[in-house]
């Protein structure tokens, strides 16, 4: 590994609160076609794309809807239980605005562009030198296109990036790219889970990465 150049996060659970609100649009939008599913089958899933969750999904279940029309249903579930919250961890803004000083910034994200637009605001948006979302990609995490493509997007080496997220899927797409991880405990993954998949450390707030040694 090289001296770390930049660094590359994980949106949802990782910078923003948005997980519980994307929990609540999964189980609304299968009640709708009369499927109930569990907290605990979604949060296996959560980290990955929407489209390979509602697969995933459809195996166990065997719903015969379409999966882009799901996805499309989907996204009108999140808004309506996001509404216009500030879901934006504590402290994050102010960690990125002294981070960005040292490091080029980026998001690699399992959501899509209006996702991402939708749940942040634009003074957030700016503090990035990139952003790649699901529609910039084909495959999205736990494969490494994303993170890869950031890296791309910077001009920097992916090794000499760090990845910031908070899934055991994060994990296992840093170490694909060729990129040190660095596990947040701020989702549903525990410490332990994370240093499973490869952290080399884990975090708990973004006020944490200033300290650490990358």
């Amino acid at each position: 590994m090289g001296q770390c150049k930049a660094l590359i996060f994980d949106l949802d659970g990782t910078l923003i609160n948005s997980l519980p609100y994307h929990i609540l649009s999964f189980k609304d939008l299968l009640l709708e076609h009369g499927i109930r599913v569990d907290d605990a089958s979604l949060l296996r899933l959560i980290g990955m794309p929407t489209e390979q969750i509602l697969r995933d999904l459809r195996k166990k279940h065997r719903f015969r809807e379409n999966i882009a029309d799901l996805r499309e249903e989907r996204r009108y579930h999140y808004f309506k239980f996001l509404g216009r919250r500030n879901i934006v961890f504590p402290g994050v803004k102010k960690a990125l605005t002294s981070l960005r000083l040292t490091y080029k910034l980026a998001i690699a994200t399992g959501s899509s562009e209006v996702v991402f637009v939708h749940s942040t605001d634009k003074d957030f948006q700016e503090m990035f030198d990139a952003v790649v979302t699901i529609n910039d990609v084909r495959h999205g995490k736990p494969h490494p296109d994303q993170l890869l493509l950031a890296a791309r997007r910077l001009r920097i080496r992916p090794e000499d990036c760090a990845y910031i997220g908070d899934s055991t899927y994060d994990g296992v797409a840093a170490k694909a790219a060729g990129m040190r991880f660095i596990g947040s405990a701020t989702g549903y993954t525990s410490k332990r889970e994370l240093e499973r998949h490869g952290a080399i450390t884990v975090i708990r707030s973004m006020a944490e990465l200033q300290k650490a040694k990358l």
